[in-house]
């Protein structure tokens, strides 16, 4: 199990599924921390701290590099066709941003990769979030994404007010809407938004702008990946 885990988060997951082919269940992070704990506490914090990194890089729309499994960014945030500088060395190494696969199109879009949409992930991420209750208006979305930069944010419990931790922005995680107290939130009634389909991408764009202008620019597919 120590061996698994390990190669589990230097593969950049935070979520443990059992490695039987014929079994899909996720393991507790209670019950590794039972078995590897149990063994040596020193791997075990690794393990813990890896998978808290992954998860928070993840939640922030980075990605791994397919071929280094360095994280990184797009330069725009808008690309999907990727190339890593650090994987071209003597070859150009494409990726798609959407599935993280090699790239086998010709086009800008769709990698040509079974089963790709060409989306960002958290959209997906987004559309398939299970509903609950919040402030006792029942059928809204578990998951939300800060309007403003994108974080990922999972409504664990207590009420609408919602301030993103990496932006400061303060909304409501019901309408999504900037968070107005009590004007609109004490003295209306909130309509559930639907499942978010696209993200904040403000601060991405300001983030790399000054990458952007410090990187250099080849023909044909101009598109590159910042690594963290």
């Amino acid at each position: 199990m120590i061996n698994y885990c390990l190669g589990e988060v230097q593969k950049g997951r935070y979520i443990f599924v059992c490695p039987d082919p014929g079994c899909k269940s996720i393991w507790k992070s209670s019950h590794i921390r039972h078995v590897v704990g149990g063994f040596d506490d020193e791997k075990w914090m690794k393990i813990e701290t890896k998978a808290t990194e992954n998860r928070m890089y993840r939640e922030r729309g980075y990605q791994q590099c397919p071929g280094c499994r360095t994280w990184c960014i797009p330069l725009n945030s808008k690309d999907v066709r990727l190339r890593c500088r650090a994987c071209s060395k003597g070859r150009t190494f494409e990726f798609c941003w959407a599935c993280q696969q090699e790239w086998k199109g010709t086009g800008d879009r769709y990698c040509g990769n079974l089963g790709c949409d060409g989306k960002d992930p958290r959209i997906r991420v987004l559309s398939t979030a299970e509903k609950k209750v919040i402030d006792s208006i029942p059928g809204c979305p578990s998951i939300r994404a800060c309007p403003k930069c994108g974080l990922l944010i999972n409504h664990i419990d207590k009420c609408r007010h919602m301030t993103c931790i990496s932006c400061t922005t303060e909304f409501c995680f019901i309408c999504l809407k900037p968070w107005s107290w009590p004007t609109i939130h004490r003295l209306t009634h909130c309509v559930i938004a639907p499942f978010q389909t696209t993200l904040g991408d403000a601060l991405w764009e300001q983030r790399n702008a000054d990458a952007a202008a410090q990187t250099p620019r080849t023909s044909g597919n101009n598109s590159s990946c910042v690594i963290l």
